[in-house]
């Protein structure tokens, strides 16, 4: 019972706040390679990891969750997705940025610009993204993108 009543306020939130914990343990993750000057192969396989969990986050916020959201008031909900899309470009520039450094043994420059930015972006969508989707979905929609989120990640 107690379960149900949490789907029902807080499903998509929870879901991806787990993930953001994710994502930022494994960046401070490449922070500690990169701080250590460890070798190539070993900041690649942690890098990597790190990449391959922030591809898979944006995917699923662009592909599972946003194609799924069909707000009520088309204006009003919709105002959201061009700062996410904006700030998801950014990242992923960011990102490929970090791995061309990563890759060619060169300094990681903006490792904590990066970190920081990536710090906002995710702070913005628990606190204005996610609770309004909750709001907005009905519980059949939350438990298709819920299902479709568990697919991918």
């Amino acid at each position: 019972m107690r379960n149900i009543k949490k789907m029902k306020s807080t499903a998509i939130l929870d879901r991806m706040v787990k993930d953001h914990g994710k994502i930022v343990k494994l960046l401070n993750d490449v922070e500690k390679v990169i701080d250590q000057e460890q070798d190539i192969v070993s900041t690649m396989k942690v890098f990597d990891k790190f990449e391959w969990n922030l591809e898979k986050h944006i995917f699923v916020e662009e592909k599972a969750i946003f194609t799924s959201y069909n707000p009520e008031n088309v204006v009003e909900g919709y105002k959201m997705l061009p700062e996410l899309t904006k700030q998801h470009n950014e990242i992923l520039h960011r990102l490929d940025l970090m791995r061309k450094d990563v890759r060619s043994r060169r300094t990681v420059k903006d490792v904590y610009s990066f970190k920081e930015f990536l710090i906002k972006h995710k702070n913005f969508e628990e606190k204005d993204v996610y609770p309004k989707l909750d709001q907005e979905l009905d519980e059949t929609q939350k438990r298709q993108i819920i299902d479709k989120i568990n697919e991918i990640v």
